[in-house]
């Protein structure tokens, strides 16, 4: 039997220690961290819908909406364009001056938006926790189309009756995923450099959720 036990036994630990240290040192290359959850997707181009990354976490699309008779599809989760057609994984689609959400009357992605008008873009930081609507069906107003929740309100644009131009208005959308994550949309623009109608320009971000529950869906009263 070791006269000294105790201090064998240390030693013991100490080696393994260090031999379990050299081990992880050695193969440090190999291991990885968790995903960042809260990570901003990484846009890709489509063909009808072009990104830049304005270096501060957010991205300016721009959206060839311009045919009267297809919607085009993005979602915001991966940033890409997808298809509109069929109700799969889109959060928003555009046409024209029109914009849906995957919500309500429009499809079952349970998107859903909080409309946060005269806000800067850059107030937003984090999802409120209610205020949220979908898509809902036509109201007692002009035409026929399911009234979005983009048209809430007065809307995501001001019509000029002498010039008929529109320009955007300063709301900030904040939008829920069909995976449940949060992103601020502010729309800027209907038309190019060259004054083409139809092609939607926003900027976007991903956000925090809610600092506390509350994403019930209501469906707007009036439009």
């Amino acid at each position: 039997m070791s006269r000294f036990p105790f201090h064998s036994s240390f030693l013991g630990r100490a080696a393994a220690t260090l031999l379990l240290a050299g081990s992880l040192s050695a193969c440090g290359d190999d291991l990885e961290l968790p995903p960042d959850e809260t990570e901003n997707p990484d846009p890709q181009a489509g063909t009808h819908m072009a990104h830049v990354d304005n270096g501060d976490g957010s991205y300016t699309t721009t959206v060839n909406a311009t045919s009267s008779a297809e919607w085009i599809g993005l979602d915001l989760d991966e940033g890409a364009q997808v298809s509109a057609t069929e109700d799969a994984v889109w959060d928003l689609a555009f046409m024209r001056f029109n914009v849906r959400t995957r919500g309500g009357v429009s499809g079952t992605g349970d998107v859903a938006v909080a409309v946060l008008t005269e806000t800067d873009f850059e107030q937003v930081t984090q999802a409120p926790a209610d205020g949220y609507v979908a898509d809902a069906e036509d109201g007692p107003d002009r035409g026929e189309d399911p009234d979005s929740a983009f048209q809430m309100g007065d809307g995501w644009y001001a019509y000029d009756m002498t010039t008929h131009a529109l320009t955007a208005r300063r709301n900030v959308y904040v939008v829920r995923s069909d995976a449940g994550d949060y992103f601020k949309v502010a729309m800027q623009s209907y038309y190019d450099d060259a004054g083409t109608p139809g092609m939607l320009s926003f900027r976007w971000a991903k956000v925090p959720g809610p600092a506390s529950g509350g994403s019930a869906v209501a469906q707007p009263s009036q439009y």
